[in-house]
């Protein structure tokens, strides 16, 4: 496993406790995503106990938890399998034992953090700075070594994945990774989303107002140092994701920076004066509410019913093939049983995350030519998807944005 990750473009971390999961608890669908969804509560309680760390006010500390979990950029990841819950656990925790100054925990969390995704980096140099502006003693310079000891312990706990990181880095590098670096109006863009939880585009404007109004009505004389100190934690992976993405190689793509939303929302309920909590109560019924419709209306691709449908109309001789769009399902086909390499007749794919642990057999650039029909898997416009001669489509079946097209000599 460990060389296959370390061909891939992530750090360990939740392949190891994905591996441990799956063996108590099974590979079910239910059994994967309440992973993910103990995490991200998990991630909305550090939230929640760094307001109260700060505070000590019990109310606020309960909102922000609840508005950090309800937030609907952040709810769809409450139910996938895949890293972004456990890099939002790890670094709010880490958030939070930074904030209460109680190292060991710090460690702990910032270290997982680390080995789970490479972009945790930019949490922890936006904490470097943090002491060097607010606790640091500069009087006593001398002494820095000792001052900054828990950071020296992180380093040293990171340094044995220092090279595999680098190996990802140089693959990533000029290897048609599919990320492109961001142009300024889509960072803005992505942060307007981020400070408004994510919600409806056309809500944006009034939880803007009613933000700004929780922003007003905050007791700024008590709470402002710790305020600005978390602010610019929060904000440092977006503006180095964001430079790292011109200078070096692109990183810079919205569930890398899940925490920051939460983050948002630990700044938000901050600090509420009494009169303005009816405020964030209606800011965590309006996030609650838009989450409830992600949960009863997912956006997700409809790939079990999919598949379901598939195996009804596979006959003797059927060929399955992925179209390589924009995305490729070679994963979700293989988990639902329904396997189908990804064609790709004119050279290799762009690095995908997972490119790694594909088979010689999982990429083909040939057309099956033993096969009576082809099915094509594809969430691209049917249109657009064509094969070459003798090959004419002969039948579609579509579920949501998923598509099988039927071809036939």
């Amino acid at each position: 496993m460990l060389g296959v990750v370390m061909r891939d473009t992530a750090p360990p971390g939740f392949y190891v406790l994905g591996w441990l999961w799956g063996r108590v608890f099974g590979f079910s669908e239910a059994a994967l995503r309440s992973l993910s969804l103990l995490l991200m509560m998990g991630a909305a309680v550090f939230a929640g106990l760094i307001v109260w760390q700060i505070s000590k006010r019990r109310w606020p500390a309960v909102l922000t938890g609840l508005l950090a979990f309800f937030s609907p950029f952040s709810f769809s990841y409450a139910f996938e399998w895949r890293m972004y819950a456990l890099l939002t656990f790890t670094i709010m925790g880490s958030i939070y034992f930074f904030m209460a100054r109680k190292w060991r925990g710090y460690v702990l969390m910032t270290v997982l953090a680390l080995y789970t995704h490479h972009l945790a980096l930019f949490t922890v140099m936006g904490q470097g700075l943090a002491y060097l502006v607010f606790e640091f003693d500069w009087k006593k310079w001398k002494t820095g070594g000792k001052q900054l000891w828990p950071f020296w312990l992180v380093g040293l706990l990171y340094l044995p994945w220092v090279y595999p990181m680098y190996l990802q880095t140089i693959r990533v590098q000029g290897a048609g990774f599919w990320l492109r670096p961001p142009a300024l109006k889509e960072v803005i863009d992505l942060m307007y989303r981020f400070i408004t939880g994510g919600v409806a585009e056309e809500w944006r404007l009034a939880v803007v107002l009613l933000i700004l109004v929780l922003v007003l009505g905050k007791q700024w004389q008590k709470i402002v140092k710790k305020w600005l100190e978390i602010l610019l934690i929060v904000l440092m992976p977006v503006l180095l994701s964001w430079a790292v993405s011109y200078w070096v190689t692109p990183v810079f793509y919205d569930r890398y920076l899940l925490s920051v939303v939460l983050g948002m929302a630990v700044l938000i309920g901050l600090g509420v004066r009494r009169w303005v909590t009816a405020g964030l109560i209606l800011l965590v019924i309006i996030y609650g509410w838009f989450s409830y419709q992600q949960l009863i209306q997912p956006k997700k691709r409809p790939f079990r019913e999919f598949a379901a449908q598939v195996k009804q109309e596979l006959r003797q001789g059927d060929s399955l093939i992925n179209y390589n769009g924009r995305a490729h399902h070679l994963w979700e086909t293989k988990y639902y049983g329904i396997p189908a390499p990804i064609w790709v007749p004119n050279g290799k794919l762009p690095l995908y995350v997972g490119t790694a642990q594909m088979k010689d057999e999982d990429v083909i650039k040939d057309l099956p030519g033993e096969a009576k029909r082809i099915g094509v898997i594809t969430s691209e416009p049917v249109e657009q998807v064509e094969l070459q001669e003798p090959w004419q489509r002969s039948g579609l079946i579509e579920i949501g944005e998923l598509s099988l097209i039927w071809f036939e000599r």
